[in-house]
């Protein structure tokens, strides 16, 4: 006989017993009160009739809600290849670019001078060559005709090999000169959206120094954290659904990592897809996701009823004519019945409802 039962029989029994005790002075009325004790003592003693009950069966493919969230799919940090003052700035955040889209200009004039004095200096040099090169072309003739001696036509050649020289170090210096001048217009790598702006006009620009974030392409990366539960239930998934903030537009994202261990503070593990942007998908916002198992499953479904969940989850069966206890794990909710994912195997029965019912009380099954 379990503890709980046997603190009930000795209630009443002290209840009978001081009825009786003081009934040896009182009117013979006052049995009455000592003959509905022995009725409640009789009727606790008696059996609880309960009715049994086994899981329902489905063969259905196993789901589960998840709340994740929008990232972008490549961030890139936009900076300056040169540096000088920032005189422009043409975007802002939010805004959508192409890949070669300007967006910001340094020092613009001043690497457009230096690109001019470049350009002086190659058609100086140019005309420094040519005339080097007629004088070396009548100090050959001359000297074919030894009218000028052989040092006079090395020293024409020496002459024309320097401006060959130095038309090429002009023409060298012009190059960095337009590259540096083409530098001065920051154009977006590829096509994507402003996500941060840490620049103004007027402002000095390094070097290396970060001027804008860019989400790149027309993709997203949704993740969200799944129950540890679920780490088997991935063999062959492809692709899950989401829908973004209050949106009813259902998403299809594509697979594209499952992270390999289980986090110990969380016992979860990060799923990330991958979807198209249509335009109204932005990074940071919340995602609904629904993972759906690719494999079919046979899960095992209660009524309400029949699963206590104030305290752990758990169901009540019968053993020796006894209530017993049985944890159990839930999942899903739906119109009436509750889904038992661990701690019951099919064909195991239950008792129906768990109301006014305790470990250890006898029953009586019906039905």
């Amino acid at each position: 006989m379990t503890p709980e039962r046997l603190r009930l029989i000795s209630a009443l029994s002290i209840v009978v017993l001081a009825l009786g005790l003081g009934a040896c002075h009182k009117t013979e009325g006052d049995t009455d009160g000592i003959k509905n004790a022995e009725e409640a003592l009789e009727k606790a003693l008696a059996p609880r009739e309960v009715e049994l009950i086994t899981p329902e069966i489905r063969n259905e493919n196993p789901s589960v809600q998840l709340v994740g969230e929008i990232r972008a799919y490549d961030i890139v940090t936009v900076s300056a290849e040169i540096a000088g003052k920032v005189d422009r700035v043409f975007v802002e955040v939010g805004d959508r670019v192409a890949k070669g889209a300007p967006l910001i200009e340094v020092d613009r004039e001043t690497f457009a001078i230096y690109l001019a004095q470049s350009e002086a200096n190659v058609e100086a040099a140019a005309a420094d060559l040519a005339l080097a090169e007629k004088d070396l072309e009548r100090k050959r003739d001359l000297r074919s005709d030894e009218t000028i001696p052989q040092a006079t036509l090395d020293q024409a050649q020496a002459g024309f090999d320097l401006a060959t020289a130095r038309l090429a170090a002009a023409e060298a210096s012009s190059s960095l000169a337009q590259r540096n001048y083409d530098r001065s217009v920051i154009r977006a790598p590829a096509a994507g959206a402003i996500t941060e702006r840490m620049v103004v006009a007027g402002q000095w620009a390094d070097v290396g120094a970060g001027l804008l974030e860019l989400a790149l392409g027309g993709k997203v990366k949704i993740a969200a954290r799944v129950p540890e539960s679920w780490v088997g239930r991935f063999a062959g998934l492809e692709e899950f659904g989401f829908t973004v903030g209050t949106g009813s537009t259902v998403h299809t994202a594509q697979i594209y990592s499952l992270q390999p261990v289980v986090r110990e503070a969380s016992r979860s593990f990060e799923i990330v897809g991958t979807a198209p942007n249509d335009g109204t998908i932005r990074p940071g916002m919340f995602a609904n996701v629904t993972l759906t198992s690719p494999e079919t499953r046979a899960t095992l479904w209660l009524p309400v009823s029949a699963v206590s969940t104030s305290d752990l989850p758990q169901v009540l069966m019968v053993a020796n004519d006894e209530i017993v206890y049985r944890k159990v794990q839930i999942g899903r909710r739906d119109a009436g019945v509750i889904e038992i994912v661990s701690g019951l195997d099919e064909g195991e029965e239950v008792i129906l409802d768990t109301s006014g019912l305790s470990r250890g009380l006898p029953v009586k099954i019906v039905g």
